[in-house]
């Protein structure tokens, strides 16, 4: 008689939020990650309800001044009760099918099979959903090729650290798997809001890559613009999501244009050249990014 095989260890999961005065967005999201083991809202000491949106719902709240994103990041995983931790924006909400496949996965104690997994993201751009590429044009082979250029969200902590001040990025050893379900993302569901950030964010890449020694042109950052357009509407098919892929394809054309532009400017204030005003030469020091993990 064959001895039964041994039951599986159920692997717990934190689900980790962090927050700078999210009191909005934070509810869907906490219901969205209620099945987890612990949800972690790691806050950069918001002055709005946040923290007390957090606790209501039963979120546990550790606050923290933020440096930066990895240096946050990085913080917040050494905070979770769990290894296997999963990263979720207070914009985005994770899909019944993405809950029903990772609590399948740890209850089965099969998540170390791999070290991480990366998660598509679905964008709700001007009344559609956005996807790269549209599910219905994408081959399997296809989809998990591209859904690993997704940074991974669910992870074994001990394996993994964050680093790059913004747009931060994760480096955790292989292997890695590839998740059916999906995050939803709610952060520009209009052009208003997908252009309200777009100032801050691409002064801080501009920061980011003076700071590297990076040099730019005008020429040079049409070309960048131009090209990025061009490699996201054509060669990862934007142009397969109508009228929305040409709209974010020309913004994430216009974006890299504005970072290079910008770091163009900055060389130029430093090196003095032109007539700058004392609230141009303090920009480069306000957007300054500390690269801390």
């Amino acid at each position: 008689m064959q001895a039964p095989h041994p039951a599986a260890t159920p692997m717990p999961i934190s689900a980790i939020i962090m927050t700078r005065n999210e009191a909005g967005n934070l509810p869907e999201c906490l219901a969205s990650v209620a099945w987890a083991d612990e949800v972690l809202v790691v806050d950069s000491l918001s002055t709005d309800d946040t923290v007390a949106v957090a606790e209501r719902a039963g979120a546990r709240v550790v606050q923290h001044s933020f440096a930066n994103y990895a240096a946050q990041r990085n913080y917040a995983q050494a905070q979770a009760a769990y290894d296997w931790v999963l990263f979720i924006d207070a914009d985005e909400r994770v899909s019944t099918d993405l809950r029903d496949e990772i609590t399948a996965l740890a209850a089965a104690g099969e998540l170390g099979r791999n070290n991480a997994y990366h998660i598509q993201r679905v964008h709700l751009i001007s009344g559609r959903w956005f996807t790269t590429p549209p599910d219905r044009t994408a081959t399997p082979k296809l989809r998990a090729a591209l859904r690993r250029l997704e940074v991974p969200r669910l992870f074994d902590r001990r394996q993994a650290a964050w680093h790059r001040a913004l747009h931060e990025e994760v480096s955790v050893p292989e292997p890695h798997g590839v998740l059916d379900g999906v995050i939803c993302h709610y952060a520009g569901t209009n052009l208003s809001l997908t252009l309200e950030s777009f100032n801050t964010y691409s002064s801080l890449e501009a920061a980011y890559l003076h700071q590297q020694g990076k040099q730019a042109s005008m020429l040079t950052a049409l070309w960048r613009g131009a090209r990025t357009f061009a490699f996201h509407y054509v060669v990862q098919g934007w142009f397969r999501n109508g009228e929305n892929g040409l709209l974010m394809a020309a913004i994430a054309g216009m974006n890299k244009f504005t970072n290079y532009a910008k770091l163009w400017e900055r060389r130029r204030i430093e090196a003095r050249q032109g007539t700058w005003t004392e609230a141009d030469r303090a920009m480069l020091e306000r957007y300054r990014v500390e690269d801390q993990d």
